[in-house]
């Protein structure tokens, strides 16, 4: 009789350490898909591929309004989440005071930028 009750409570504490385990990771799965740093790895590398394509005299006007959102969150400006550096062809994207991400692109040409309102405007020269 003893050896029955015994299963059972072994059971017990085996699925709810199983529930417990799959719930965190769960959990920090959603955080993580949920977070800036992907935003920052996405917005870089779209912006990236939209100077690449892009021909000589193009102006181009992208809409990150949810991004401008999460980055104020965390505490950067509109204008301090972007840069765009002509010289080492690079796209850089900070969506948090702490992190950063930046993605090069191919051509070799001058690209100006603004910020109005909720959208990057991209200026191909």
């Amino acid at each position: 009789m003893k050896k029955k009750g015994q299963i059972l409570q072994e059971n017990i504490i085996f699925i709810v350490l199983n529930v417990t385990f799959f719930s965190v990771m769960i959990l920090f799965i959603y955080l993580q898909g949920s977070s800036v740093h992907l935003k920052e790895e996405e917005t870089a590398k779209q912006i990236a591929l939209l100077i690449d394509a892009a021909k000589p005299e193009t102006t181009i006007e992208i809409n990150l309004k949810d991004f401008f959102a999460k980055a104020e969150k965390e505490g950067v400006s509109k204008e301090n989440s972007f840069k765009i550096d002509n010289y080492n062809n690079l796209v850089i994207v900070r969506g948090s005071e702490k992190s950063f991400y930046e993605y090069s692109y191919f051509n070799d040409i001058n690209v100006e930028y603004n910020i109005k309102e909720d959208y990057l405007i991209l200026i191909i020269k």
